[in-house]
């Protein structure tokens, strides 16, 4: 549940590392957040402590991991599931910071410095995450999520450290590509023994 900035650092970061297909990855981590429908499902949501997490284990029997729209996908709630159950648990062990969508005017303000710093380029993103259409897809959604890459947010942040953010962005990308890895393996093993 980090901000489209975050999903898109992280995106760079991991391919980077990853030979994959860059396009089809970045517009997979926002697909979760831009399925029409309840985002319970879109997110494979289980209620854990405080905050509801992605069931990896059900999005990777569902995905189909041999493509990299769908490692996209998977990477999306990986950092979704290490944002909430690994830095906001800790940091705020007794509140959710979404009741009343507090936390959004931080990552409005985090937003812009992650673009900056992670030298994404918003034009070529918007452009090629329009480029996702169908049934499934929200236009709403999509188009706010395009917005909020792109808007700059001014003032301080409240509950969340750019620093501690950024390196906690850092310090998962590499994680989550060691994830992305295994349940690839995982997903191939499968695949060739249901053939």
């Amino acid at each position: 549940m980090p901000s489209i900035g975050a999903h898109m650092a992280c995106a760079k970061l991991i391919g980077e590392k990853k030979n994959i297909n860059l396009d089809e990855f970045y517009k997979g981590n926002i697909l979760p957040d831009v399925m029409n429908g309840e985002k319970y499902k879109s997110h494979y949501k289980i209620k854990d402590r405080i905050y509801y997490i992605p069931n990896i284990e059900e999005a990777i029997s569902i995905l189909d991991l041999s493509r990299d729209l769908y490692l996209g996908y998977l990477s999306h709630l990986l950092l979704d599931k290490h944002f909430l159950s690994d830095y906001l648990t800790i940091k705020y062990p007794n509140n959710n910071l979404f009741i009343d969508g507090i936390i959004y005017k931080d990552y409005d303000i985090l937003n812009s410095s992650i673009v900056n710093d992670f030298n994404l380029d918003v034009n070529y993103l918007e452009k090629l995450l329009l480029t996702l259409n169908g049934p499934s897809i929200s236009k709403k959604s999509l188009d706010y999520n395009i917005d909020r890459l792109k808007h700059k947010g001014m003032g301080s942040l409240t509950y969340l450290d750019y620093e501690d953010f950024n390196n906690f962005l850092n310090e998962y990308s590499n994680i989550i590509s060691e994830e992305l890895d295994v349940y690839e393996n995982k997903y191939r093993k499968l695949y060739i023994r249901s053939r």
